[in-house]
């Protein structure tokens, strides 16, 4: 049986076809279209361009700007060579989740922008952009085309920097090299100290110039390895001197108990010429204070100079004394701590009511056979 043949296509039919292909391709090219626009509204949002033009840098474009004269590599680095260096820092700056930017403060020209590159939270180089022209795609995607125009590197001092903050007796090693060059830890409160007993101190370290992250290990004086907190490049001990806010848990570690809240209590009293004893309650507090010192001459001048006798007349309320607290215990040795004190006394001035508070921080240390205020600082 011969086969039907079959009919041909209908012009109608054939026009829908080919307008439907036609509106296919259509839709294709707008979507590549659009894709394109968004990859390059991507690229020029400021936040990208900065970090894929870091990211980009060749080992050619680290060459040019690394100077060579400036270049301080750290005896404690793995790296030696500028070929290392540059190899290095090439690899760490393609990490673009570690690198930030900020504006130069030295910017003026909005068309001709300057920002600081940071890796790691340290200034690694300076970027000069220029606007290129203002773009719009597809009525909806407004941005500024960049150009990096001229880049000066910071890199000569390194990528990492070592900070510690160690007990004299403590040893600090930088990929495996023990770090000798150290300085003494400038604490006002650990010189007064020191001026009266013994309390543990601390030395400062300052390491620039590593390129690579660097291995770092903390030991004792008996050689065992350490616990550390590294914050910010800064490295300290866990717990090097006790902290709490317990009175009863920090009384415990000192060589003789004290009653705080009463010192507070009377040194407040004295401040308003309400303390009873000699000269003004002078010989009270006075056991309290080492002569010579700050501190003695503090509570003599006032308990001694006329304006003590010009406070305001007031009585006491009862209570005088509210909302007491101590807090932020720092024990150095068990004969020197310091201690936030709070406190509130309520008077009648004038027939109004007045509350004086006290928001201090106070020092003690134990001395000929008890103890001391050394320091005494508003907070």
């Amino acid at each position: 049986m011969a086969k039907k043949a079959r009919k041909p296509l209908s012009l109608y039919k054939k026009s829908l076809l080919i307008y439907t292909g036609i509106i296919i391709l259509l839709i294709i090219a707008l979507l590549i279209y659009v894709s394109l626009c968004l990859k390059e509204y991507d690229k020029y949002d400021l936040d990208n361009f900065i970090k894929y033009s870091v990211a980009d840098l060749s080992n050619k474009d680290l060459v040019n700007i690394v100077d060579d004269k400036k270049l301080e590599i750290s005896k404690y680095d793995k790296v030696k060579s500028k070929k290392e260096v540059i190899k290095a820092i090439d690899k760490s700056l393609e990490n673009r989740k570690k690198v930030t930017y900020k504006l130069n403060d030295e910017s003026k020209n909005e068309k001709k922008p300057i920002y600081d590159i940071y890796y790691n939270g340290k200034l690694v180089l300076t970027m000069k952009l220029a606007n290129k022209g203002n773009m719009q795609k597809i009525k909806l995607l407004n941005y500024t085309k960049w150009e990096v125009v001229d880049v000066k590197s910071h890199i000569e001092e390194g990528l990492y920097t070592v900070k510690a903050e160690l007990p004299e007796d403590y040893k600090l090693y930088i990929n495996d090299k023990e770090v000798k060059e150290s300085t003494d830890k400038d604490d006002q409160t650990l010189s007064l100290f020191a001026q009266f007993t013994d309390v543990p101190k601390f030395k400062s370290y300052d390491i620039k110039g590593l390129i690579e992250k660097p291995s770092v290990k903390v030991v004792d004086k008996d050689g065992k390895k350490v616990k550390t907190i590294t914050k910010e490049d800064v490295i300290t001990v866990e717990n090097s001197y006790f902290k709490t806010d317990d009175n009863d848990v920090a009384q415990e570690r000192l060589v003789e108990k004290f009653d705080i809240l009463s010192f507070a209590e009377k040194y407040s009293l004295f401040l308003t010429n309400d303390l009873r004893g000699g000269y003004h309650g002078f010989s009270v507090l006075s056991p309290y204070v080492i002569q010579g010192t700050d501190m003695y001459k503090r509570i003599y001048d006032w308990a001694h100079g006329i304006d003590i006798t010009f406070t305001s007349r007031h009585t006491l309320k009862n209570p005088t004394f509210t909302n007491e607290k101590l807090s932020n215990f720092v024990i150095y040795s068990d004969k020197a701590f310091s201690v936030d004190v709070t406190l509130e006394k309520n008077m009648t001035v004038k027939g109004e009511d007045r509350v004086m508070k006290m928001n201090d921080r106070l020092s003690f240390v134990y001395y000929d056979g008890g103890w001391k205020l050394i320091s005494m600082e508003s907070i």
